[in-house]
């Protein structure tokens, strides 16, 4: 072999060690973005719970608050 078959080949093995290496990486960012997204997704349904609780509490605090009104009027009168 001469020393330029030698080279060529070196040339080649680091070509085919850089493709493997990047389409390694690109799997794993593509990975790593869908673990992104089911995130993403978890939290929108979290912030809509908490966000359905709020409005829950809201409403049961105006109910409270209505109830209290009318039974210090009550008793305010007795």
């Amino acid at each position: 072999m001469t020393e330029y078959s030698i080279v060529l080949l070196v040339c080649l093995a680091v070509i085919l060690v850089l493709a493997i290496l990047i389409y390694i990486s690109s799997r794993s960012q593509a990975s790593a973005l869908a673990g992104i997204c089911e995130v993403r997704q978890t939290l929108n349904q979290i912030l809509a719970n908490s966000q359905d609780i709020e409005h829950s509490l809201r409403q049961q605090r105006r109910v409270l608050y209505d109830a209290h009104k009318r039974i210090s009027t009550v008793t305010k009168g007795v």
